[in-house]
């Protein structure tokens, strides 16, 4: 069942942080899908759904992902037309007039800076305080889960409804060719049909229709106790650092013998082998890297004592082929999940193309065929079969328990 938490209950800790008291910190009870309200609009209270826990091991905080229940607000993707997100003016509304006038002093206070990939556009990384969602293509094999309902404010204004749902902008565009013209314009894609397809807004308003709705993304850290067991293959996980930011991972599987997590985002390209023949990856450059330069700068010694190694002793090793199939097996959206881009300050300090923006990674298995060491195409279900000294993302898989 959803609860219903008001956020003025969580904020005890936060004062308790401000003015040095100490106190016992409250257990962290957010699960996915309760709601809370947070700020104001248009005269309404905005009720937020919790999407996403990320939890910060070793620290006491877990960073929840809100989106409002709700579409808030009627506007444009963009005033003057074709636009990606990074330039848009919705998105400039949301972090100006919509930050400014929805939150008060003390609420915008607990909003982070929220640091998001993009796949399209000329950046790929944007950082915002209010955000909208990019999960177009889990919500278009999943139309119930990306219904919503208009506030009383967007029902006046006339937006645009489909079998009883709001129909709402996301950040992902796509290029759209009219009537096979070649006129070739930008199309932001829309939530909230029956078959969320990108059949949303007509070919002529694209980006201009001001009766699609917004539902906007906030992030809220929070400060609370939690075990193991609190943590599901839904969540995510923050531990560790590398190249000056923090790791995030993916929870793969979670049980009595830790949690088996893959790292969110490529951190490297690299070669598995100099020895374009190499077959066995305990004999790779890139195993020996994982388990000694990365292992070491990675880690804290605290982090490195949760760390627990596999049957063959690695501390960091590859996903496999087999824990690939058992998560597809045990969720359909599985391949959408592990669909991957660069982090952070790989694109900070690498040149990266449209290629990049969805990549392909490393696996510890060997394709039955000819025994190579294969790799993952990052979002797909299918299989190649490299040479070991070709370059791939890197995406560290580890288990830990605490």
């Amino acid at each position: 069942m959803k609860k219903i938490i008001a956020l003025a209950l969580s904020t005890a800790t936060l004062l308790s942080v401000l003015t040095g008291c100490k106190k016992k910190l409250p257990k962290f009870e957010l699960e996915l899908g309760d709601t809370i309200t947070m700020g104001e609009y248009q005269g309404e209270a905005i009720e937020w759904e919790v999407k996403h826990r990320i939890f910060e091991v070793g620290q006491n905080k877990v960073i929840v992902e809100l989106q409002s229940t709700c579409a808030i607000e009627c506007l444009p993707f963009n005033e003057d037309g074709a636009s990606s997100w990074e330039d848009c003016t919705l998105r400039e509304w949301l972090n100006n007039d919509f930050y400014e006038e929805a939150f008060s002093k003390s609420e915008k206070k607990k909003i982070l800076d929220t640091s998001y990939s993009m796949y399209t556009g000329d950046t790929r990384w944007l950082t915002d305080k209010v955000y909208i969602s990019d999960e177009y293509l889990k919500y278009r094999f999943n139309a119930e889960e990306a219904t919503c309902k208009p506030t009383k404010y967007t029902k006046k204004q006339g937006i645009r409804m489909e079998d009883g749902s709001c129909m709402y902008w996301t950040r992902v565009v796509m290029p759209l060719t009219n009537g096979g013209k070649d006129i070739i314009t930008t199309f932001p894609i829309c939530l909230g049909t029956t078959a969320n397809s990108a059949g949303g807004p007509t070919v002529e308003d694209l980006n201009c229709a001001e009766d699609v709705g917004v539902r906007p993304w906030i992030s809220i850290e929070y400060e609370g106790t939690f075990e193991m067991k609190d943590i599901n293959p839904a969540d995510r996980v923050i531990m560790g650092t590398y190249d000056g930011d923090p790791i995030t991972w993916i929870v793969f599987e979670s049980d009595k013998d830790g949690l088996k997590l893959l790292s969110k985002y490529g951190l490297e390209k690299m070669k598995m082998d100099k020895d374009p023949s190499a077959n066995d990856f305990a004999e790779t450059d890139l195993h020996d890297w994982l388990n000694d330069d990365f292992y070491e700068d990675a880690f804290s010694k605290s982090e490195k004592k949760m760390i627990v190694a596999n049957d063959d002793n690695d501390n960091v090793s590859l996903i496999g082929k087999l824990s690939i199939k058992d998560g597809v097996d045990r969720d359909f959206m599985f391949e959408l999940v592990v669909g991957t881009g660069y982090s952070k300050a790989y694109c900070e300090n690498n040149e990266t193309t449209e290629k990049d923006a969805v990549d392909t990674f490393w696996c510890n298995y060997l394709y039955e065929q000819n025994q190579k060491l294969s790799t993952y195409m990052g979002g797909f279900m299918q299989y190649n079969t490299p040479d070991a000294n070709e370059e791939n993302s890197v995406r560290p898989f580890i288990t830990i328990k605490f």
